[in-house]
């Protein structure tokens, strides 16, 4: 298999694997909801954290260059050049 067909095809799977999971978790959130299997429990409990608000932050320490630093980074990105599909067939025509 081309590795972009492996790579767009394993990008989807992670998609609809993670659309499950909060499917399944949000379902754990509920009351009564069942949270032990044969070989697995889900433990459900709320946590505390911070939260630093920038906004709340003077607007001439948001402007200061001197607060901020510019990072680089590579980002894959994949889309569909057509809508055919393997399953279809492939047409020559000489």
């Amino acid at each position: 298999m081309d590795p972009v067909d492996e790579y767009a095809r394993l990008k989807d799977e992670i998609r609809r694997l993670q659309d499950r999971a909060e499917v399944l978790r949000a379902g754990f959130l509920h009351p009564g909801a069942r949270l032990r299997s044969n070989r697995y429990e889900i433990t459900v409990k709320r946590q505390k954290r911070r939260v630093f608000q920038k906004d709340q932050l003077p607007q001439a320490v948001l402007d200061d260059p001197r607060y901020w630093e510019e990072r680089e980074g590579e980002v894959v990105t994949c889309r569909a050049l057509s809508t055919a599909t393997e399953d279809e067939d492939i047409v020559l025509i000489e």
